[in-house]
């Protein structure tokens, strides 16, 4: 962000090609960067510099268009040509335009606001360590969309499916060279050089669609312009084929910066970091995905359902623990459901299914407040087998949260026990009250219709907090059915 205010600074005194250039890849750095952020971070600031930037940043991209055509014109034809003259005068008249445009842009960007923003975000942005695995999980997401839309670009030669490809492979180098120096200094050039073939042949399009626009007759001398065109776009092509293709790829250059065997600790480690920027409460957070956890594990231990033995089922419930208190920005929605469109709008991590994600996201949408239910229309639309796990990981979420309010701090303060009737949950450190014996008769409801199962509470108070008893003590009302 200082070198964006470099840059303006420089545009502002000399509008030359060099310093459109150079302000729109600062300004574009930005951007990319914070995009890449609030998958982690929505903080409403990251939004703001983006859109701080914008208008500015368009309005260069109109200037930068004409420089990037009148070069390609100059190019392809070197000689004196009719229609050439005639897009050069054109081009001459657009360019005067876009810089008083972007000249006015540029006098009202507010550099106070800038400058703020820079401030905090560079705070914000300490949650994710450059080469952690946090930063190594955005880069690797990237990696992973461009390489789709390289498969999809390579089943063609229109246009839009290489300049996704050309604005996927950007984002990639932008996170690289912003997240991941280390790797950058490995492969920047390697990813400068795809990007400046992909653009060469998003320029090429561009510019045939410039010509037919402006000639839509057909004549000889635009057949002859379509000719070149068309003959320096496949020579772009052929290069980056061979570029990509084989057993020297640039993507299995690329891809083996990022050992698969820490994709697992990669995703880990986005979890983390977003629990770390959205969890407004973490010390009670961190309680309920203990608690959360205990009761799986003792769950697991009186072997009450295959489920419990399943790694990637735990692996669920611990992900869906910690970011079970994720907080609501805006308040314009509760936080729940809130939790739950921000994760599934999110990019799946490494080594997970969108199946899986989902149940995270559905768990802690249905966390408290109204049960799932076929009244749900999204949820109804899930199988009956992910209504099934949603609900008990659900389920645990609620009486983990439900025990940590009535005061169990403790992991150990938790203890099931089988019964011929169903289970016996001893809270440790609960206060045997009417509020309390409320709290756990709402939570425990949705995990007894998921094991099939009745749980009883019995509330356990501390031993400093406990009376003296000169007779037997009465049945807890927890208990009372």
């Amino acid at each position: 962000m200082n070198r964006a205010l470099e840059e303006l600074s420089a545009f502002r005194s000399e509008p030359d090609a060099a310093a459109v250039h150079d302000l729109r890849v600062a300004l574009r750095r930005c951007r990319s960067i914070a995009a890449a952020i609030e998958e982690i971070d929505p903080h409403s600031e990251w939004g703001e510099m983006r859109g701080c930037a914008r208008k500015l940043f368009r309005s260069l991209g109109d200037l930068r268009d004409t420089h990037v055509m009148t070069d390609w014109l100059n190019q392809l034809y070197p000689e004196d040509d009719a229609l050439k003259n005639q897009m050069l005068n054109w081009l001459a008249s657009e360019e005067i335009s876009a810089r008083e445009k972007a000249q006015r842009r540029a006098t009202r960007f507010d550099e106070k606001r800038w400058r703020e923003l820079s401030r905090s975000l560079s705070a914000r942005m300490r949650r994710i360590p450059s080469d952690g695995d946090a930063a190594y999980c955005l880069a690797l997401e990237r990696l992973e969309e461009a390489r789709e839309l390289h498969r999809r670009a390579m089943r063609t030669e229109t246009p839009q499916p290489w300049h996704a490809l050309r604005i996927g492979v950007k984002r990639f180098r932008y996170a690289v060279e912003c997240l991941l120096p280390r790797a950058h200094a490995e492969l920047g050039e390697s990813l400068k050089r795809v990007q400046d073939v992909l653009g060469n042949i998003h320029d090429l399009d561009v510019l045939a669609g410039m010509l037919k626009k402006a000639h839509k007759q057909a004549s000889d001398e635009n057949q002859d312009w379509e000719t070149r065109i068309a003959a320096e776009r496949q020579k772009n092509l052929q290069t980056y084929r061979q570029l990509a293709l084989g057993t020297a790829s640039i993507w299995n250059t690329w891809l083996s910066a990022f050992p698969r065997e820490n994709w697992e600790q990669y995703g880990t480690a986005r979890i983390r970091a977003t629990r770390a920027a959205m969890v407004a409460k973490p010390s009670r957070n961190l309680v309920v995905g203990r608690l959360a956890m205990r009761i799986w594990c003792q769950l697991r231990a009186l072997k009450i359902g295959e489920i419990f033995s399943d790694r990637k089922e735990r692996r669920i419930l611990e992900a869906a623990a910690r970011l079970s208190g994720i907080d609501n920005p805006s308040a314009k929605k509760s936080r729940e459901k809130f939790a739950r469109t921000f994760l599934l709008r999110s990019p799946v991590p490494p080594r997970w299914t969108f199946a899986e994600w989902e149940q995270v996201a559905w768990a802690i949408r249905f966390q408290w407040g109204a049960e799932p239910g076929l009244q749900q229309k999204r949820f109804s639309k899930l199988t009956e087998a992910q209504q099934a796990k949603i609900s008990l990981l659900a389920g645990i979420l609620r009486l983990a949260t439900a025990a940590q309010k009535c005061g169990v701090t403790s992991s150990t303060s938790l203890q099931i026990e089988a019964l011929p009737q169903g289970l016996l949950l001893r809270a440790g450190g609960v206060e045997d009250s009417p509020k309390n014996a409320a709290r756990f008769t709402e939570a425990k409801r949705l995990l007894e219709r998921s094991l099939g199962k009745t749980i009883l509470v019995q509330p356990e108070p501390s031993a400093v907090a406990e009376p003296k008893q000169e007779s037997e003590p009465p049945v807890p009302i927890s208990l009372i059915r």
